[in-house]
This record gives C-alpha cells, structure tokens and sequence, in this order.
C-alpha cells in the first residue's frame, strides 16, 4: 500500500492508497496541531487502524528544498529527516518530493471538468507545463515531457524577489519591506501576503484573517477588502506573466492553491489578465499560453501518489 501526505503550512492532507493508485482512505488535519510529522502519520494510521508494517511506499510532499538529510519545512516548525523516518517505516520505499511538483502532477490527473479556464487558448500537446498557485505560500514547478510522461521538476521562483510595476506597488514594496527586509513574492501571493494587502490600503483597520477578507469582499461587505482583492488579481497576474516568459509553458499554465480556488471570481475579472499580458514586445507571446485554474482540492495528494507510481515505474 501507498500511504501519501500533502504536508501544507495549514493542512495535511493524507491518503492510503493500494498499488494502483486508488484511494481506500484519506482525512485532513490542522498541521498546526502537531508537533511534528511523525505525529501526523501516527494519527492518521491510528485513525484508519492501519499498521506500519503494510506501507509499502511512504510518500511526502513538503513546502522545502530537498536538499540534506534533514529538511525544514518552509511554512512550519517541522524538521524532516529522511532516516529517522526510514527507521519507522523500515519496509517501505521513502519518496519526499516538493509540494509543488506533487501538485503539478495532481493538475495533470484533474479531469477537464475540475480545470475553470481564464485563458482559453490550445494547449500543444508535448509542450512544457507550469504550475504555480498561492496558499500558505507561494509554489512553482514545471512539467517536462519525456516519451509517454510528464516529469515534474521543482523550482523556488516564489521566493524571486517582488517587482513594482507602478507607484501604488513601489509604495506597496516600500511598506513590506519595512515589515520583512527582503520582500518576495510569496510575501504578496499567499493567505498572509493578502492580510498584509489588506492592512497596507487601509492601517486604520483592524487586522483580518485571508478567509475574512474574502467573505467580506465577496458578500460586498467592506471596500477594502474588495480593493485588496483586486490588487491581490492584478499582481498574481503580473507574476503568472513573468513565470510564463520565463518557462514559455506553451502546454499550459495550472493555477492551484488554497486560496486561488477561494478567489476565482476575483480571477475571472479584468485586473488579472490585463496585467499578466503586460508583457510589453513580448505581450503576443504570453497571449499564446491557455491558463486554467484547477479546482480539484486533492490535487497535491493525487500527486504524490502519481509520483510513488512513477517513480516506480522509472526506477
């Protein structure tokens, strides 16, 4: 059996499936709720009754670099290490992928029926992918084709630092950078970037939570948080256009993430393709890419359980 885990700054979401991929059982948890990772896994086996010894593939998609033997976690205070976890589950194959390159894959195994298209364009077939999305941070990761397969391959392009395109956002840049030091653009395009728009177009405010501002926006409920979602559409654009020159995913463009699919109709508005086809000599050529976002909520744990099977498959 593959036992897989989408391990989020604000979720986890964790899956058994058998050796073809079919999900028996899956449950969400509060990742802050615990202490670690280990203290996930146990719950959910326990809450399945599920014994170690019948993992056969242990698979994890983590918010970090994959770097070492020992791997922080970006959007938590977990420290992940590779033979500690080995020695609890000492028969079973440990994959750890990054969790955008499960969620590229995830975006691949979504039905036509779970992808909201912005931009409408064909896909080549073959060509490059390239999924990014904003929740608790911001993730990237693109798709190459080789033979009959996509491969996933991971990047940190959230972490690029944030490029103004105009006053308000110079002022914008000037007011985070204040706050953090060096700002990315992860520090916008995510659930506490929203929080820090809200607050920067209006400090006399209270502070909101990112659900709050998007029911108060949506239910038309304070002008603030309308303008912070707006703000919020236009910049996801502009960065979707910059990733799209830089991968030129002539495949597609997969938006994911917790709070892209809380926004879509913040997305489906002007703000967000204007500024993304901002390209200035290069507008025609981002024009050409299809953007969709994808609406299936277990696209990062279908895959990692894509990638258990692949990298079965290649191995």
């Amino acid at each position: 059996m593959i036992l897989a885990a989408d391990i989020g700054g604000t979720k986890s979401h964790l899956a058994l499936a058998d050796n073809s991929g079919e999900v028996i059982a899956d449950k969400r948890y509060p990742s802050r709720a615990f202490s670690d990772l280990e203290s996930v896994l146990d719950s959910f086996l326990q809450d399945f009754s599920i014994s170690r010894e019948k993992v056969d593939r242990l698979v994890l998609a983590l918010a970090a670099p994959l770097t070492g033997e020992c791997i922080d976690h970006t959007n938590l205070p977990w420290q992940v290490c590779r033979k500690a976890l080995q020695s609890r589950f000492p028969q079973a194959e440990l994959h750890l992928v990054n969790d955008f390159q499960a969620a590229a894959l995830g975006a691949l195994a979504a039905g036509e029926e779970q992808l909201l298209a912005l931009h409408d364009t064909p896909r080549e077939a073959g060509g490059r992918k390239l999924a990014l999305g904003a929740g608790t941070g911001m993730g990237v990761a693109y798709l190459h084709r080789e033979g009959d397969h996509y491969y996933p391959r991971p990047t940190e392009a959230g972490h690029i630092a944030f490029a103004p395109a105009d006053e308000q956002q110079w002022r914008l840049c000037r007011h985070l950078q204040a706050r953090y030091g060096r700002t990315s653009w992860e520090r916008i395009l995510s659930g506490p970037g929203l929080a820090d728009l809200y607050h920067f177009l209006d400090p006399r405010k209270p502070p909101r939570e990112p659900p709050a501002i998007i029911d108060a926006a949506n239910e038309e409920k304070d002008d603030t948080a309308r303008e912070a979602l707006t703000l919020f559409a236009r910049l996801y654009g502009s960065y979707c256009g910059d990733m799209a020159l830089a991968w030129q995913p002539s495949g597609g463009i997969y938006l994911l993430g917790g709070v892209t699919t809380h926004i879509t109709s913040w997305l489906q508005q002007p703000a967000f393709l204007e500024a993304y086809g901002a390209k200035g000599r290069m507008s025609a050529l981002v024009n050409r890419f299809p953007i969709h976002i994808v609406m299936e909520p277990r696209a990062g744990l279908l895959g990692a359980i894509q990638y258990a099977l692949q990298t079965q498959v290649t191995s």
